[in-house]
């Protein structure tokens, strides 16, 4: 099976991004290659059985799959500043509306990358992986400000090295996408900033023991997030079987996919600041994420 390229025009979902998004040069065609250095993403199971052309096509799912998931959960941050504003201090309404414009404009930038590497699949912007939820909604209308700050502190830090890796190995880099993530991971960091004024201000402000119970329900919370992206991939990998006629045995081999090297160099390095963290029941939560790498 051929590699499916997009074509060489400009996605239209980054006609509008402004500053140095716009920038961003689209012009490279998408390659026969990496899109993101191959080690990134790791199975559980043994994929043998990939072809070479296939190892680079599965490459490319994943790196779709990680831009889906960051529109899933960019969106969960916009909808929580724009429908709680209470739970939001001590974050000044200018701060807010900066904060929901950054993640509004990730959005629009991630959704060229998807429209410029699958056109036919993710052209006026959809996603094929994920799905937006009553359970979506409902983890946003009873999650309060240190579960939710808590969460996304924790998956913004997990984005803040996928230019790290892609620094590593800049021939398995496709260039578009590797601006894409730099300029992320430099906002994103604004945002974990931001994050961490709000588990502060709460930690000063609210009983030790209220505070130890929303960090204990960010443990639910990641659990159901964590079922999320597993039905995501694979429908990911459904589709992928489909298209290039893998048996049942071997799709089932794509379904064990691990964290990526990034998601584990972000949990260890939020787990590092956990050890120094107010919050009661920190160190709970640190040794979960411990666990999880």
């Amino acid at each position: 099976m051929e590699l499916r390229v997009g074509p060489s025009a400009v996605p239209s979902s980054s006609a509008s991004l402004p500053g140095a998004w716009g920038r961003i040069d689209w012009s490279p065609p998408v390659p026969d290659h990496f899109l993101i250095p191959e080690h990134h993403y790791r199975m559980r199971g043994d994929c043998s059985f990939l072809t070479p052309g296939q190892r680079v096509r599965l490459n490319h799912l994943a790196v779709r799959f990680s831009c889906e998931s960051f529109v899933h959960f960019e969106r969960y941050v916009i909808d929580y500043l724009e429908q709680y504003p209470g739970r939001l201090a001590p974050l000044t309404e200018r701060r807010v509306r900066r904060f929901v414009d950054e993640e509004r404009v990730h959005v629009d930038a991630f959704y060229a990358v998807l429209e410029r590497l699958r056109p036919e699949l993710h052209a006026g912007r959809q996603l094929r992986m994920h799905r937006w939820t009553w359970v979506d909604r409902l983890l946003l209308r009873v999650s309060p400000s240190v579960t939710f700050f808590l969460l996304a502190a924790i998956f913004e830090e997990m984005t803040l090295y996928v230019p790290v890796v892609m620094d590593e190995r800049p021939e398995q880099s496709y260039a578009p996408l590797h601006e894409v993530m730099r300029l992320h991971a430099r906002e994103e960091r604004g945002h974990v900033a931001l994050d961490e004024r709000v588990l502060a201000h709460a930690a000063q402000r609210q009983p030790r023991w209220l505070v130890s119970l929303q960090v204990v329900l960010t443990l639910g919370l990641l659990v159901s997030v964590g079922m999320q992206m597993n039905r995501a991939w694979k429908r990911g990998v459904e589709q992928f079987a489909r298209e290039e006629g893998l048996r049942p045995a071997q799709a089932r081999a794509l379904l064990g996919k691990r964290l990526s090297t990034s998601d584990e160099m972000g949990l260890r390095s939020i787990s590092a600041r956990l050890a120094h963290s107010p919050l009661g029941g920190a160190r709970l939560l640190r040794a979960v994420l411990d666990r999880l790498t």
